[in-house]
């Protein structure tokens, strides 16, 4: 069950209740800040439109040009009304199916450290053995900053050249939200 995150204000000692929308936010941007300090030349989405369910893509533009897709899943922070088991239900059910069959040379699955083990159990891999769903595990620090980190890496997957073809015409025409300039 995800813990609702709570702030209190530096004007006054009223606590600040954190959203889903906004918990989802903070672990995009550690998801981002994590894939730019991987990748050697990124360029970076944050929730782009035209990607079903995908939260955060990147192209490593140095070398092969490999794309990166990750679905970030956050239990809700409604305490007692959602359990582990639906969450789970959900992962199995709707999520991984999803990241399978999209189309990206790494696909990751990001979670909370409670859904980790539960999804390094599943079938993270391709049915034609080439390519694994790598899970990024969010991390809440006592100082409130989140944290993204590898706990199972991806292995590459095979992208048809009209599906990068298809990667390629989206960077024309979309600015990226990060990116290395030079």
């Amino acid at each position: 069950m995800a813990k609702e995150q709570r702030a209190v204000s530096t004007t006054s000692s009223e606590v600040i209740t954190i959203s889903d929308k906004q918990r989802k936010g903070r672990a995009v941007n550690a998801v981002a800040d994590l894939l730019q300090r991987r990748l050697i030349v990124p360029k970076i989405y944050l929730e782009p439109m035209g990607f079903a369910l995908m939260d955060v893509l990147a192209v490593d533009r140095a070398g092969s040009g490999d794309i990166h897709g990750v679905h970030i899943e956050l239990a809700p922070a409604l305490r007692g009304l959602i359990t582990s088991k639906l969450c789970e239900e959900r992962l199995r059910q709707v999520a991984l199916p999803h990241i399978m069959n999209s189309d990206f040379h790494f696909k990751y699955i990001s979670v909370e450290p409670t859904f980790v083990d539960f999804l390094s159990k599943q079938n993270l891999f391709a049915e034609d053995g080439i390519g694994r769903i790598g899970i990024i595990e969010i991390i809440e620090n006592p100082s409130a900053l989140l944290e993204a980190r590898i706990a199972v890496p991806a292995e590459r997957f095979r992208v048809s050249s009209d599906k990068v073809k298809k990667f390629d015409n989206f960077q024309k025409k979309t600015p990226a939200d990060m990116e290395i300039r030079g």
